[in-house]
């Protein structure tokens, strides 16, 4: 029962929320207006269609091409603008695309090296290819028609068959550096023998087929694919797309996992195997080049790091003190990183309360009365964590429907105050639909990097209860998404490699390895040294800010985890990055543009022009070959000033880095005879 004097005074508090809801009830109309505007579930900003990426530079006229990729229409599905994102993310730059019913004998002879993706020729194409190369053209080609096959120096044997592995000669200077182990790949292979050319790469079987060769004819040089490549990539990187819709990893819901069960082979998925096949891309393409001008490439990651951490935690519903804590420990390494949140699921009601709570909380001298408990985080706290360079993104349930989830949770999103919608997400329970649905449906809230591939589960255990560590997706490089057309996508499939619950129980889920904090620190130590010496790779890593919510000995092994792998890091001077800034930096190195004038052979000399987009901050490497042929690199310069190098060791040999900042620059290149 409560006291009588209780009905007769009216605290500090009391009667300022009083005032407060007198004053809202003399703004009715308004309120009325405000609310049905809450409660209207708003539609996706971006239209069907936006989910198509825009295309490459695909200007064929240039007087000078160092590459020209030649997109095969004729091809069901064409790979072949796929194709051209692998040369994108090996950094070269200097490519242009022509299909070919714009293809032209003048195209061809003023480009250096042609690529050309799978798919049948006619006859008069085949005749114009022909000519190319007897007159010392240079040309790969993706699975070509067979009747190139004279020009590859392989001829028929009239079968085929389904994946496999590649293995290196390990003699052919285009294997140099490349993974010995043998090499998954996926999709049709022909069956072809040798008929004068060198093998580059077979079949890891008895009597191995000829799976690339390197062949000489008239006065040019080839390179033949005995499977596509790029469509390769795109199954080794995306999953299985036989087995959509079906559960295939025991753990309740479809999950982006469930398309890599016996799809990727677990003794070796400690190398990233698309990404050693799109270096064997490059290597060739160096071969090809030896005679010719040299190929430029910019390096993979800001500042000529050797790898970086794109840092990433889920939040479900927390309140601000962990994700505070949790960013003050980033910001400790210099780091920034990417909080993917739910909002505690509330009314329109309540979230308008909510709001004008956190309005009238900053007011000063009546500001505390009126604030909101601590519940959840602030449009305030948001904008400050954004300010110190972090991100604040979604994280939406999809229960209920792929389409639905993602809208209900965006406006719930906005809705909180949490606006604008950063551009990169990860889906709760990395639930997935289709082969690439859910990115096509993430594009259409302007979202441009998805995060779902997600190592953990049974998808990573062997048969033995072992649990592996690497790559899921067979790759460490971001790459977008690409449909079951070829139709490439606008959002970027980044992996994630280090998991905190695959390492450690953080959930009591049972797909754990069962690791404490220290020994999941050494498994993620090893990862990040052999991208650094071996596989270049930008490591995503999920640290879920729940852990820290949770306490005890959670909270104090994913602490211990993430403190040591931060600082490991840090120590080597690898960028700890949000998604959202490593997608900004992906963004720009890929509208890079290079061109050049034609390589002087005599004088080794050549012009060459670089154009950063002009808000590129952080530095891009450019990376020349230190020797093209018999020469050296002599000399960079930048208008009358010369520029130094840092020397690099890569898989395709020493190069010089140099570095470059947003803008146009024209380099004079001078190559001399050691």
């Amino acid at each position: 029962m409560s006291h009588p004097s209780q009905h007769r005074r009216m605290s500090r508090r009391r009667f300022l929320r009083a005032a407060l809801a007198t004053g809202t009830l003399g703004m009715a109309g308004i309120g009325g207006a405000a609310y049905y505007a809450e409660s209207q579930q708003l539609a996706a900003p971006l239209p069907p269609g936006s989910e198509q990426a825009a295309p490459l530079d695909t200007n064929a006229s240039a007087s000078y091409n160092p590459i020209l990729l030649i997109v095969n229409q004729r091809a069901t599905p064409s790979f072949g603008t796929y194709l051209g994102h692998i040369l994108a993310a090996e950094g070269l730059m200097g490519y242009r695309t022509v299909t070919f019913d714009a293809l032209t004998q003048a195209s061809l002879a003023r480009s250096g090296v042609v690529v050309m993706s799978a798919g049948p020729v006619s006859a008069a194409h085949a005749a114009m290819l022909e000519q190319f190369v007897i007159s010392g053209g240079r040309l790969v080609a993706m699975q070509p028609d067979p009747r190139l096959d004279h020009l590859f120096g392989v001829r028929s044997l009239g079968g085929s068959s389904r994946s496999g592995y590649l293995l290196v000669h390990p003699q052919h200077p285009a294997a140099v550096g490349i993974d010995p182990g043998p090499l998954q790949f996926h999709g049709m292979v022909r069956h072809v023998a040798l008929d004068g050319a060198a093998v580059v790469a077979t079949l890891n079987q008895p009597n191995g087929l000829p799976l690339v060769t390197s062949h000489r004819y008239g006065q040019g040089h080839t390179i033949y694919w005995a499977f596509d490549l790029p469509r390769s990539v795109a199954l080794t990187r995306q999953g299985n797309p036989f087995v959509v819709g079906q559960e295939q990893d025991g753990i309740p819901g479809l999950r982006a996992a469930d398309l890599f069960i016996d799809w990727i082979d677990l003794d070796r998925i400690q190398v990233p195997q698309a990404d050693e096949q799109q270096r064997l891309l490059v290597h060739t393409l160096n071969l090809l080049a030896a005679d010719h001008a040299p190929l430029p490439r910019l390096w993979y990651f800001p500042n000529g790091a050797k790898a970086l951490l794109v840092a990433t935690g889920d939040a479900h519903g927390l309140t601000p003190a962990p994700v505070e804590a949790l960013l003050q420990r980033i910001e400790a390494y210099n780091g920034t990183f990417s909080v993917y949140y739910t909002p505690v699921a509330s009314s329109a009601a309540r979230r308008m309360l909510r709001r004008v709570r956190q309005w009238a909380g900053d007011m000063p001298v009546v500001g505390p009365a009126l604030a909101p408990a601590q519940n959840q985080p602030t449009a305030a706290q948001v904008r400050n964590w954004r300010e110190r360079g972090h991100e604040f993104g979604m994280h939406p349930y999809v229960e209920v429907g792929l389409e639905e989830g993602y809208n209900a949770y965006w406006n719930d999103f906005l809705k909180h105050g949490y606006g604008p919608l950063p551009p990169t997400v990860r889906t709760h329970r990395i639930l997935w639909q289709g082969w690439v649905d859910t990115a096509r449906t993430q594009a259409h809230y302007g979202l441009r990097m998805n995060l779902d591939h997600y190592h953990v589960g049974p998808a990573v255990r062997k048969a033995d209860g072992s649990w592996t560590r690497g790559y899921l997706s067979g790759s460490g490089l971001p790459m977008p998404f690409v449909d079951e057309d070829g139709t490439v996508l606008s959002v970027y499939q980044q992996p994630t490699h280090l998991v905190d619950e695959h390492l450690m129980n953080v959930f009591g889920t049972g797909f754990d390895a069962g690791l404490d904090g220290a020994s999941a620190a050494e498994v993620t130590r090893a990862q990040i040294d052999e991208s650094m010496e071996r596989y270049p790779a930008a490591l995503g890593l999920q640290c879920h800010v729940d852990a820290f919510a949770l306490g005890d000995e959670q909270a104090q092994n994913v602490g211990q985890w993430l403190d040591q792998t931060l600082a490991y890091a840090a120590s080597h001077n690898l960028p700890i990055m949000s998604a959202e800034r490593w997608l900004a930096f992906t963004e720009a190195r890929n509208a890079a543009r290079v061109s050049y004038s034609a390589w002087n052979s005599e004088q080794g000399q050549w012009t060459l022009h670089v154009q950063l987009p002009p808000a590129t901050a952080t530095p891009m490497e450019l990376l020349l070959p230190l020797r093209h042929g018999e020469r050296s690199l002599h000399e960079v310069r930048l208008g009358n000033a010369p520029l130094s190098w840092q020397t690099r060791s890569l898989s395709t040999g020493l190069c010089a880095g140099i570095s470059l900042v947003g803008g146009q620059h024209q380099l004079q290149i001078l190559y001399r005879s050691a």
